[in-house]
């Protein structure tokens, strides 16, 4: 374990470090609060061990500090002090001290201290792991409640959705086919009406008054134009269909086979909306990958996650970047948005369950970190490598093959 000294007295420092270091700790040394302050904000020191009075900086000042920052984990601080004061004592724990080592220490008494405070750390590391645990789990629980939702309603909607479709495109298949008919016998009438108009003109000229008004040619030109159009949209309908269905197959937990390039189309597809919205540039280097053996729907859930992260993140009118290829028999996966980046202290807490940067009601923060839990299942990794004002990359890494899921 790392800790960090923080004495002005040279003969002092040197004893605690000689002590501490047969004990195996690791040791890093400071003169003054100042300098203390300086390396904690660089590296981290889950116990300190500071003297009260310091010039620069005293032992309070850097307590207070330390207190005062975001960290991922407890920082064990022992002041070393001649005072006794129950005033003083106080005034310290009310600052942030944990402990107390009185000057000049006595090296058991010193090795009973910190054995107490690594005690505390462990302590505060495993529950913060269970924490994290108990966080994924309900994160867990939340996804497979709405895939379940979603399943159902897509499922509903695809039969509601499918029916009506099939009744329309029958219908204008035969109508197209019928009305062709018909105007082949329309033809034949107009070229049997040209030879008798000369016998009867006024019947004549009440003929072409109504072709006229029917606009007859232009019926004739479109006519093959606005079907096609009709049945094509029809097609689209049936596509945007097919494709939710694919996309809410979210409850299915067998292995089965996976076309990563179609996955992400058929993802892109359920997103149209969202990617028109900002007018956004999808563009694909997608490499030669054979098929994915996983669970489709799960992995159509990262998809969907890290493309709807993407657009969330990119500039109007900016561009995504899709690529796929194979590397040691690993499929490789990357989403990259040219968005604002990450904040670095914003990083190291992306894949856990409900943190999130967005307004409230904006975002359960649960996205990532399902992500994380079924590439983890699948025995991958997912990866970021971001830059502030230029944008975000995830890679996703998945086995061509299943293998045992990743341990935490």
């Amino acid at each position: 374990m790392k800790v960090l000294i923080v004495e002005d007295s040279p003969v002092t420092r040197r004893l605690l470090r000689a002590s501490l270091q047969k004990w195996q700790y690791e040791v890093t040394e400071a003169e003054h609060g100042a300098q203390a302050w300086e390396l904690f904000r660089h590296e981290h020191f889950p116990l300190v061990l500071t003297d009260w009075l310091m010039p620069e900086m005293d032992g309070m000042e850097l307590t207070r500090r330390i207190r005062e920052l975001d960290l991922p984990s407890y920082v064990y601080i022992i002041l070393l002090t001649a005072k006794s004061e129950k005033e003083d004592l106080v005034a310290a724990m009310d600052a942030g001290a944990d402990d107390f080592l009185a000057k000049p220490f006595d090296p058991d008494e010193l090795r009973v201290r910190v054995r107490e405070g690594q005690r505390i750390i462990t302590l505060e590391r495993k529950l913060a792991e269970q924490n994290r645990q108990l966080r994924m789990t309900q994160a867990a629980l939340v996804q497979s409640e709405k895939l379940a939702s979603l399943g159902q309603l897509a499922a509903g909607m695809a039969h509601e959705i499918n029916n009506p479709i099939s009744y329309v495109a029958n219908n204008l298949a035969v109508l197209n086919r019928d009305v062709r008919s018909v105007m082949q016998v329309l033809g034949a009438y107009r070229r049997a009406a040209a030879a008798l108009i000369p016998a009867d003109s006024q019947r004549g000229a009440e003929l072409a008054e109504l072709e006229t008004d029917a606009d007859l040619p232009w019926i004739e030109e479109n006519l093959p134009h606005l079907f096609a159009a009709s049945l094509e949209g029809l097609a689209r309908v049936r596509n945007v269909v097919q494709n939710l269905r694919e996309f809410a197959r979210l409850d299915n937990a067998e292995l089965d086979e996976l076309d990563l390039q179609a996955a992400l189309t058929s993802t892109l597809e359920v997103l149209t909306r969202e990617i028109e919205e900002k007018q956004l540039t999808i563009q694909t280097a997608y490499g030669e990958v054979p098929p994915v053996l996983c669970q489709p729907g799960k992995i159509h859930q990262v998809f969907h996650n890290l493309l709807l992260n993407a657009i969330q993140a990119s500039p109007l009118q900016g561009i995504i970047e899709l690529r796929t290829a194979v590397a040691r028999d690993q499929a490789l996966i990357d989403v990259r948005d040219h968005g604002g980046g990450i904040e670095p202290d914003n990083l190291r807490r992306l894949f856990e369950p409900f943190f999130t940067t967005r307004a409230v009601g904006h975002g359960a923060g649960l996205g990532l970190a399902i992500c994380y839990g079924i590439v983890r299942d699948h025995g991958g990794s997912i990866e970021v490598d971001t830059q502030l004002g230029r944008g975000s990359t995830f890679r996703v890494r998945l086995p061509l093959s299943p293998q045992p899921a990743q341990e935490t």
